[in-house]
């Protein structure tokens, strides 16, 4: 690195006074938009219910123990949320703020690894802001689930990887090392950040000998330690089975759509700051550069914009959290299973996601460009090293969704990561470069992601708060949850068994005897017995969650 590029890095690498300010809009954002959508509530979310039953294992008998199978290592953040329950005991509110306190730490991470890599203040701040107002990352955050803190966490570990390498310091290198190994310990996945730093190390090191070894220990210690955690809840009995090993290539079904569609929401998600650069570009080639690019970029955006209204598909594209009416999933048995008494999709929403798919779409073709820009200039460039990093941890991750049925928040992991590529592969932006006009767009643009995200969270935490405050008054009656389909987390919560086999006709969610159901409508068989009102912001209107009774009642249901 030449004198001209240290001077650069140390420059921004201390933290000046306007880094500060950024930081602190990114902490008061985050804490109005808490705020805002309410996060209170004795509640299991998704999966979470699961790793609820790990915390409380911790709380109540001092070990840590899976009572239920899990395909994520989470033993970290199961710690991590017992501290949050100590102060008050064990509670679904203590545990979503544990995962908001990662997922405000992951977003102030954000901004200092943009600023780590060369990007201006202005850019950094978007780029935090872009993961703050995103409504799969702001959405998960009110959970437990294990993607925030797998992304915070990764993010961490990049900051310090890149500042050690860059510094040649062996402490930060370790640090950043150690919050790997402590990520994989909530998310196997973690696995590809190891890969991918021990090629970036064996490039900066020339693939001398001594480094090529030592990038084998390290990313080989990650894999012994995901084992060896494995085994240990194997072999001690603290898990009834392991779940199926989401690493292993017996799962591998490539689908080459799933990179598209992983580029499309990444691509609408981070629209902005792909606009910003890519204007920049166009100013800095040849007319008949310019001319070329357009038409390619055009091109190809008609084409799978044209195949996608074809086919009658627009974002949301594959399932799972983001949905047409907001964020999920909607787990009871008619709008999970039997996928009736869904919201309904109006005119405007369905407008709304042409307009995101068209920008997403753009946006991934971008992202293309700028993939093949990126490995083009590290072909050509003495240091390779950070575009390796950067490059290597997209293409192993994106490698990764040849896994059967990936979900959306599993593109989390590469917001950040494609931040940083736009970064590396362009030429340094001022601020003053950036035009009022794409400043503009890219507030406005936080704007409506920012207001959608909360009105999506309030409208599924309302809804969950409301269907838990209806199974909590059945319970109080006298009606067992041996009796009650209340959806996937309570059938879970309250009645998950290893044994258990699914019957015809009844969830498949440990449902014993289904004579009351908690749902989203009503339903052949079933009689209303009350009704409980909520209000959706994002759809503008008040909604029910109905208790349900067998119209054909057996005397023994022990009511």
């Amino acid at each position: 690195m030449n004198k001209t590029d240290v001077m650069s890095w140390i420059y921004f690498s201390h933290p000046k006074k306007a880094d500060i300010v950024n930081i602190l809009i990114i902490i008061a954002i985050w804490t109005v938009m808490v705020i805002v959508v309410n996060p209170l509530g004795n509640f299991p979310l998704n999966d979470d219910w699961v790793y609820g039953l790990a915390v409380k294992s911790i709380l109540e008998k001092g070990d840590f123990r899976l009572p239920s199978p899990a395909h994520t290592n989470l033993f970290f953040q199961a710690f991590w949320g017992a501290l949050f329950c100590l102060p008050f005991g064990f509670s679904f509110t203590a545990l979503r703020f544990s995962t908001l306190t990662l997922g405000l730490i992951g977003a102030i991470g954000t901004y200092l690894l943009l600023r780590e890599v060369n990007a201006n203040q202005k850019i950094s701040l978007l780029g935090a802001l872009l993961l703050v107002v995103n409504p799969l990352y702001f959405g998960l955050a009110n959970s437990f689930m294990t993607d925030v803190p797998f992304v915070a966490l990764s993010v961490l570990s990049f900051y310090f990887l890149i500042r050690g390498l860059k510094r040649e310091s062996i402490i930060e290198v370790i640090l950043g090392l150690c919050l790997v190994y402590i990520n994989i310990l909530i998310r196997q996945y973690a696995i590809v950040i190891l890969l991918s730093f021990a090629l970036a190390y064996s490039f900066k090191q020339r693939f001398k000998i001594k480094f090529l070894f030592a990038s084998f220990v390290i990313f080989s210690s990650g894999i012994l330690l995901h084992r060896f955690y494995q085994n240990w809840l194997d072999s001690t009995g603290r898990t009834p089975v392991i779940a199926e090993n989401v690493l292993s290539t017996q799962q591998l079904d490539f689908r080459n759509h799933m990179i598209m569609i992983s580029l499309i929401y990444i691509g609408c998600f981070i629209f902005p700051l792909i606009g910003i650069f890519f204007v920049k570009k166009l100013k800095e080639i040849s007319r008949r550069q310019k001319t070329i690019t357009i038409l390619s970029i055009s091109s190809f955006f008609v084409v799978v914009m044209g195949r996608l209204i074809w086919q009658g598909k627009t974002m949301p594209l594959i399932g799972n959290v983001l949905r047409y009416f907001g964020l999920g999933p909607l787990t009871l048995r008619d709008t999970f299973l039997l996928k009736v008494n869904l919201p309904s999709y109006s005119l405007g929403l369905k407008v709304f996601w042409l307009i995101i798919t068209a920008m997403g779409v753009l946006g991934a073709v971008l992202l293309l460009y700028y993939l093949c820009l990126a490995i083009i200039q590290t072909f050509s460039e003495s240091e390779k090293w950070l575009k390796v990093l950067i490059l290597s941890a997209i293409s192993i991750y994106i490698f990764l969704f040849g896994v059967k049925s990936p979900f959306d928040r599993y593109f989390l992991f590469l917001l950040p990561l494609f931040m940083v590529l736009l970064v590396v592969s362009n030429n340094y932006i001022n601020e003053r470069d950036i035009g009022k006009k794409i400043t503009a767009f890219a507030l406005t643009m936080i704007f409506i992601w920012g207001g959608f995200t909360m009105a999506a969270t309030h409208d599924y935490l309302a809804w969950n708060r409301t269907r838990w405050q209806a199974l909590n008054d059945l319970m109080e009656q006298g009606v067992t949850p041996e009796y009650i389909d209340g959806g996937y987390e309570f059938n879970g919560w309250y009645l998950n068994d290893i044994k258990y086999e699914p019957q015809r006709g009844k969830s498949y969610w440990w449902v014993n005897r289904d004579d009351y159901m908690i749902s989203s409508g009503l339903l052949k068989g079933y009689q209303e017995v009350k009704r409980y009102p909520f209000t959706r912001w994002l759809l503008l209107k008040q909604d029910n969650v109905f208790v349900l009774h067998r119209i054909t009642e057996d005397k023994t249901n022990g009511t």
